[in-house]
């Protein structure tokens, strides 16, 4: 982490006191987890992470951008990893040379950045990404298009990948018709989809992917947020996470092993609210297109409250099966406060199984 942590001062030093025109922000998360289940136990603030941070540096200009996190979903562990992406924009290059086009963009990306993700209309009012469709590559390249919110395309290719010999490809379109109604569509070739959360990633051989959202305050001037989005992902041909044998240590090894069944992941959501008070609740589904294939129907809900600047309360009430409601569910709340540009956090949860139980995180996040 003390690596990690140099890297990100030099990076800082370097770009604001060479170059005059450089914008810089990012942001530094970092906490624990205090656990009361049979016992007391404490663990890094996310899934045994110390940290999670993200850096973008861009020029005042628009050009470029170069982002680093780190490699572990932009978590801070004892690998230190970092990975890095670079993208242009095309229309701002040329504009700063006298070209300009118009209302067409055009900007590429390249880098380390995991498998890129598609176009999505969705909103995404949980914040957890899972309506995400992406390529299953790792070292990636992007191209996108667009003529103002009227269309956007976009394509990514990882031409490096080689475990299945299968190149990882991901095209996406996405169309803003009227202000406030927004529609998606995608197909990603070994691409790479989620279900319950981003812990479960679900493999293809073929992927399909729609989206919609509509928000109803855009669309008839409304005061206060009112809105509906969907999502529909299917992938063709998945793999599944399995127990393959030992290794030299004797420990289980894991390998995606290819299952004859496809896979579906669905979401609608309702969001909506004034100032003061606004909410969402999204049902969620989840199935395996197979003969007597059986699905699980779940939900999250949550409302914030907007009651005193810079200050931040909600609570929230999920279930992982209605199935099993007594053992999936999990209710809890968060509250912060920022002073100074230093935002101190907090969250409470109880959650319901063998391997939930309660707890309380407290964290720190400073953004710049």
């Amino acid at each position: 982490m003390k690596k990690v942590l140099t890297v990100l001062l030099v990076v800082l030093l370097a770009t604001t006191t060479v170059f005059a025109a450089m914008n810089v922000s990012g942001r530094f998360r970092t906490g624990y987890k205090f656990s009361f289940n049979d016992g007391f136990a404490a663990e890094g603030w996310k899934e045994n992470t110390e940290a999670k941070f993200s850096l973008k540096v861009s020029d005042d200009a628009g050009i470029w951008t170069v982002s680093l996190k780190d490699w572990g979903e932009g978590a801070l562990d004892s690998d230190d990893k970092i990975k890095a992406n670079l993208s242009l924009n095309f229309t701002n290059l040329l504009a700063a040379n006298g070209v300009d086009l118009g209302d067409f963009d055009i900007s590429a990306s390249i880098g380390a950045n995991g498998a890129m993700t598609a176009l999505s209309a969705y909103n995404d009012v949980t914040g957890d990404e899972i309506y995400k469709v992406k390529n299953n590559g790792a070292y990636s390249s992007e191209l996108a298009v667009g003529y103002g919110d009227l269309i956007q395309a976009k394509i990514n290719i990882d031409p490096t990948y080689e475990p299945t010999k299968k190149m990882p490809v991901a095209l996406s379109v996405m169309s803003t018709p009227v202000s406030g109604v927004s529609v998606s569509a995608v197909y990603a070739y070994n691409g790479l989809i989620y279900q319950v959360d981003k812990d479960t990633k679900v493999p293809a051989d073929h992927v399909l992917g729609f989206a919609v959202n509509a928000d109803f305050a855009a669309l008839f001037g409304l005061d206060f947020q009112l809105g509906l989005a969907a999502y529909d992902n299917v992938g063709f041909g998945y793999y599944k996470e399995e127990v393959v044998g030992k290794d030299d240590a004797g420990k289980d090894k894991y390998d995606f092993v290819a299952q004859d069944k496809n896979v579906n992941t669905f979401a609608a959501a309702v969001y909506g609210g004034v100032d003061l008070v606004d909410a969402y609740f999204e049902l969620r589904m989840n199935n395996e297109l197979v003969k007597n294939g059986t699905s699980t129907f779940g939900m999250k809900s949550q409302v914030n409250l907007n009651l005193v600047e810079n200050l931040k309360l909600d609570v929230y009430f999920n279930i992982g099966n209605f199935a099993k409601t007594a053992d999936t569910y999990a209710v809890g709340g968060d509250v912060s406060y920022t002073i100074s540009g230093v935002e101190f956090a907090g969250n409470v949860d109880y959650t319901a199984g063998a391997e939930g139980g309660f707890s309380i995180t407290p964290k720190v996040i400073i953004a710049f």
